[in-house]
């Protein structure tokens, strides 16, 4: 097979980035993809395990197999192997490159709205360093005047019915939360969490203030600290970090009353939990590839040539699993709390759809060194937040660096530059529509990801092709692939990829039935229109080919500049390949010959 330059096809050649740089620590990249785990908008939304161990466990590795090991695996070929970002990547297949173009506006509006799971912790964190908590029952009563009579039946005004008392026997009372009820305040809108109520239009001066101090811990962080080995030891470091606070706050929240009831939940196998978590095997994995598209693209272009991907996805994978467990157990260990207070009448879709943010900290309130604990807590929610943030905007600046040569000399620039931007868009979810009605975005990038993810397997096992993909990985690697991995990949894979899609479309067409027209305007400029710039680019890539229309097409799906970047690599991959006598030898190609054209 010979490998075309992208002067034989008409296109502009790719210009290596020769100071990227790579992991300082081999398994930074581990790391990177420990810390996508802590994607809390997909957790706190769409589901809670509530499921044993037991059966979570085998039904989670399955999800593992099917799809999360195999795209985790396809992706870290594509960066690994080309040593650039999910745009330049796709030079694999030029005709598809529009693909690369439609994940970078995506990912802007994901970071966009994702800065939501940084700003909320903060709050409560600042709000935290007050000697009387305002969530507290002592607290509460401070500001009890603004409630409505509803809202006086909270955990902290428990109404217990008499059984002699027939009058209002089977009413049920729903008992609000006092953290939840403190987030209402922010905004002035009692309805905040109903769907469709469209309350007047209210900023939260305390959230415009937090997304302030967010972004600009990020413009710090990428003034100082962007280059790959810095980015590398600064997720490390805060991985650790977010591990032991989870541990520890685990540990804390066991020693609730009557914990051990979620713990024997957790370990009673019930035929519901296997019949409930079968079915829920394509939202499991939601969470393994980050808030955005392309994301493991672009870290695993840090590693090393010869990095075995295959093993670090394993890692990956199965860390995420106890770090989702660990999560989970935390949220449970809440609502058991709540329940436990409440007679077991605790209910709400409020306190369920926040249960990770906005409940513990009412949980907290009576536990001793309240305010240290609730601190601790809300510091790791808005580390994991920042984490992924960082994450992103890392990824999406790399991949522009590694797409437009041009934009290297202005770094500086470019990262302030879209920082801003980006800051200036997240501004409107410090508002009360905002908060809530981003998660419809959520919905639609969602469905994107996945639809992506069915492209990525058609480009990569069909047209591409199952022996090249296998030959470039085993020599990537230097280990066996077997055949029975690429056809399950081809065959299998798709299958979980479509019942995401089935799942992500019912959410997304109930969610805009409810929303407002700026989140429509907000998914029709990130998500639908940048669909269109998929066929224009084959139309670009058709038009500026040279030959014949059926030479131009065939180019244009076959591999340009496809090969290893490092000059030692590329020179393994031609002997291995057989091509040292091709007219076009790839090692004579360097970039002084690039630029000067």
């Amino acid at each position: 097979m010979v490998y075309e330059t992208s002067y034989e096809s008409g296109r502009t050649p790719f210009i290596p980035d020769t100071k990227r740089g790579y992991w300082a620590n081999p398994y930074d990249f581990v790391y990177a993809g420990l810390g996508l785990a802590f994607r809390l908008d997909v957790f706190t939304w769409f589901y809670l395990m509530q499921l044993s161990v037991i059966s979570y466990v085998p039904i989670y590795l399955i999800s593992l197999c099917i799809y999360i090991i195999p795209f985790i695996v396809i992706k870290s070929f594509l960066g690994q192997f080309s040593s650039s970002g999910y745009i330049s990547a796709f030079r694999l297949t030029p005709i598809f490159k529009g693909i690369g173009y439609v994940s970078l506006a995506l990912n802007i509006c994901v970071v966009s709205y994702y800065s939501i799971f940084a700003m909320v912790p903060l709050v409560y964190m600042f709000a935290s360093m007050q000697p009387t908590l305002p969530w507290g029952c002592e607290g509460l009563k401070n500001w009890t005047h603004k409630l409505t009579e509803r809202e006086k039946i909270n955990v902290c005004n428990l109404y217990v019915q008499n059984e002699t008392d027939h009058t209002y026997k089977n009413i049920f009372y729903n008992h609000h939360i006092p953290s939840v009820l403190y987030f209402k305040t922010l905004f002035n809108d009692i309805n905040l969490f109903k769907y469709g109520s469209f309350a007047k239009f209210f900023m939260s001066w305390q959230l415009l203030v937090c997304a302030i101090i967010v972004w600009t811990v990020a413009i710090i962080i990428f003034y100082k600290f962007f280059n790959t080995e810095r980015f590398g030891q600064i997720i490390r470091y805060t991985v650790w970090i977010l591990l032991g606070l989870l541990v520890l706050l685990i540990i804390r929240f066991s020693f609730l009353h009557n914990s051990g009831a979620v713990y024997a939940r957790f370990f009673t196998l019930t035929w519901s939990d296997i019949t409930n978590g079968f079915a829920s095997i394509p939202v499991y994995g939601l969470t393994a590839f980050g808030p955005g598209w392309g994301i493991f693209i672009t870290l695993s272009s840090f590693n090393k040539f010869k990095t075995n991907i295959m093993k670090q996805s394993w890692f990956i994978g199965l860390g995420q699993m106890l770090i989702v467990i660990g999560l989970d157990l935390l949220s449970n260990l809440t609502r058991q709390h709540f329940s436990e207070l409440t007679n077991f009448k605790y209910f709400s879709d409020v306190e369920y759809l926040w249960v990770l943010y906005l409940s513990p900290a009412s949980v907290m309130s009576h536990m001793e060194w309240a305010n240290l604990w609730t601190i601790l807590y809300y510091f790791m929610l808005f580390l994991s937040g920042m984490l992924l943030i960082i994450t992103q905007l890392f990824t999406i600046l790399t991949t522009i660096f590694d797409e437009f040569a041009a934009l290297r000399e202005r770094k500086a620039e470019v990262c302030m530059g879209l920082i801003a931007a980006t800051a200036a868009i997240s501004l409107y979810f410090t508002s009360n529509h905002g908060v809530i009605y981003f998660v419809v975005l959520l919905t639609d990038t969602y469905i994107t990801q996945t639809l992506i993810n069915l492209v990525l397997l058609l480009i990569v096992l069909w047209i591409y092709g199952r022996e090249r993909f296998q030959r470039d990985i085993e020599f990537m690697i230097n280990e066996r692939f077997s055949t029975w991995k690429i056809n399950f990949l081809r065959f299998v894979a798709p299958l979980g990829m479509l019942m995401i899609l089935l799942y992500g479309f019912v959410l997304a067409f109930f969610g805009h039935l409810a929303s407002n027209i700026v989140i429509a305007v907000f998914a029709l400029i990130f998500i639908i229109i940048p669909w269109l710039l998929i066929p224009v680019y084959v139309v670009y890539a058709m038009r500026h080919g040279m030959g014949s229309f059926k030479t131009r097409f065939q180019r244009s799906c076959r591999p340009n500049d496809w090969y290893p970047v490092e000059q030692e690599d590329r020179q393994c991959y031609e002997e291995a390949m057989c091509n040292m006598d091709i007219t076009h030898q790839l090692n004579e190609i360097t970039d002084n010959d690039i630029s000067s054209i």
